[in-house]
């Protein structure tokens, strides 16, 4: 099994192996350059983001490269564990204490933190998906509102029942979407949306005129959304599921 930091090691030597920039490899993957520069060198962000692991797999895909991804940090060879627990037992008392009262402060300052994001959660995630797109929050269920003159849907909804990582294409602007567990919103157009790639889509429900539209595969490509439907492969499946 070879770890998130290998792995990108791994497909930066492979790279620059075949000549390749980051551009290029964003063109085909759709994977933002800076987010390529970072899965490629910036540890910290391989350790903490939780997306990191599936953009990682896409470009193992991309650059067709023999390795088993390790989902986690947890299992650190042995013998770099036995000498960190060594390291730790050998640490005094007084360290000791003095990590835990540190951590516990942190511990305390980051439950006040959270309270306070939580009174402000919808400021907050204004803020996020302003980064990604003029999307409103959904805090309800409440059904999709046609426009009584056109008959036209002007929205769809998402809904992510795990992480889902999105490349769309809305009226002809790129938007990358990233939605965590239990996640909603509301995407407007006016003429067709273009998802070329969703990752995890079977943990992504898309909500058209209240037609509820599941994904079975695991990576969709190429779906396509307008005022009639929902298309994949020819296919209606908004129609289907009605």
């Amino acid at each position: 099994m070879t770890d998130l930091i290998t792995a990108g090691k791994l497909c930066k030597e492979e790279r620059e192996k075949r000549g390749l920039s980051r551009e290029e490899v964003h063109k085909i993957t759709k994977i933002p350059i800076d987010i390529i520069r970072r899965l490629e060198e910036d540890e910290t962000y391989l350790r903490k983001d939780p997306y990191a692991y599936f953009l990682m797999k896409i470009l193992i895909d991309y650059f067709e490269l023999d390795i088993k991804l390790q989902k986690d940090f947890d299992k650190i060879p042995e013998k770099k564990k036995e000498k960190q627990e060594k390291t730790a037992e050998e640490e005094n008392i007084f360290i000791k204490f003095f990590k835990t009262m540190f951590v516990f402060s942190l511990g305390s300052l980051f439950v006040i933190l959270n309270f306070t994001e939580e009174k402000k959660k919808e400021n907050d995630l204004e803020d996020f998906f302003a980064l990604i797109g003029d999307y409103s929050i959904e805090e309800s269920d409440l059904p999709v509102v046609e426009n009584k003159d056109s008959k036209k849907v002007e929205y769809i909804r998402l809904k992510a029942k795990d992480h889902v990582w999105i490349t769309a294409y809305v009226d002809g602007n790129e938007k990358i979407i990233k939605l965590k567990r239990g996640q909603k919103i509301k995407i407007p157009f006016k003429k067709k949306i273009k998802f070329e790639t969703i990752g995890n889509a079977d943990s992504l429900v898309l909500i058209f005129d209240n037609k509820k539209v599941d994904f079975e595969r695991k990576v969709i490509h190429n779906l396509f959304v307008d005022g009639d439907g929902v298309f994949y492969n020819g296919y209606n499946l908004a129609k289907e599921e009605s």
